[in-house]
């Protein structure tokens, strides 16, 4: 294996463990290896929301600093690369989805007058709950790098009370502030509106925010209200409109998140269409469930009483702050 090449092809979003796995079995079986991160174009063409090139760059330079690999990056910018044409190389490595292909590269380099690469599999490293962990399960934001949960369904199925500790660091803004006046919510949210692309999903968490967007015309994918704005019944909210067929009922007491409201964020989330979820009680705490199961991507828009609107848009760090809370909350018996 002295002055063996190996080669290395993907896209290397959301760098996890097992693109770890992947490039360390690789790099275990040459000396050199060359990974091949595919360009933004080609990322774009297999999905959305993916990493620009330079995020994932620097993600896997990360990498081989904190291994110390003897790697080199390079930019994928058509489907084999120099893999049929690079003369002084003889390993690929590969899962068993993209074995196939190694093999079609293989056939490839025969054709061009070159020796066959020796294939080398790398078994898949699996989440916590026995799933293949993929930048796709990140991304809907079901599990984080390392494959664990954000929320588990038994987590869902209990009752969680929130200690005082965390009341004043609920009251801070999570995400940025756009201020406007109570009394007219239509400039705050015009200002957020400014910074949201079209085809972002936007989940609105209380009545005058949600009413807010209907007002602007802008889609949303879930509404959460109680009819209540600073604790007290809202007169206008007879002014929202809500499709009685897109709607999903929960019962949620103040100061709580109960299994009525986890199923209830959990059955919104799953659906494609847009979904209103009623809250009988209160839905100040809902955001915590919706960060938790929610995709990254997703924008999240909030009053902030007597200042603004509140935008967040869905990433790890939110989703790790919001399991923070969680943590901390009490967690009492089943419903």
């Amino acid at each position: 294996m002295e002055g063996s090449i190996g080669l290395l092809g993907g896209t290397f979003d959301r760098l996890h463990n097992g693109h770890r796995a992947l490039i360390l079995g690789t790099a275990s079986e040459c000396d050199h290896l060359q990974i091949h991160v595919a360009s933004d174009l080609m990322a774009n063409k297999k999905e959305m929301n993916i990493q620009d090139i330079e995020t994932r760059l620097n993600q896997l330079e990360e990498m081989i600093v904190e291994e110390s690999l003897n790697a080199s990056l390079h930019i994928l910018h058509d489907g084999y690369g120099p893999a049929v044409s690079l003369d002084p190389c003889s390993v690929i490595g590969c899962t068993e989805e993209t074995f196939p292909s190694c093999q079609e590269i293989n056939q490839l380099r025969m054709k061009n007058g070159l020796s066959s690469l020796r294939i080398v599999i790398i078994n898949h490293v699996l989440d916590e709950e026995g799933e293949i962990l993929s930048s796709s399960r990140i991304r809907s934001g079901i599990v984080d790098q390392t494959g664990k949960y954000w929320i588990k369904s038994s987590e869902m199925m209990v009752e969680h009370t929130m200690p005082e500790i965390l009341d004043d660091e609920l009251k801070q803004p999570m995400g940025k502030l756009f201020s406007g006046p109570h009394d007219n919510p239509s400039i705050a949210m015009e200002l957020a509106l400014q910074s949201i692309s079209d085809n972002v999903k936007i989940i609105a968490v209380g009545d005058v925010t949600v009413f807010s967007l209907q007002v602007a015309k802008r889609d949303t994918w879930i509404s959460v209200i109680d009819g209540m704005t600073h604790r007290k019944k809202w007169d206008q909210f007879e002014l929202i409109k809500i499709d009685q067929n897109s709607v999903i009922n929960a019962k949620n007491p103040p100061g709580m998140l109960t299994p009525s409201i986890f199923e209830s964020c959990s059955k919104a989330i799953s659906q494609s269409e847009n979904v209103t979820i009623i809250v009988d009680g209160e839905e100040d705490l809902v955001p915590i469930p919706l960060i938790l199961m929610a995709p990254l991507g997703t924008v999240l828009l909030y009053g902030q009483p007597n200042e603004g609107l509140v935008l967040r848009e869905i990433d790890i760090s939110t989703k790790s702050r919001a399991r923070r809370f969680l943590d901390a909350f009490v967690v009492g018996s089943t419903s």
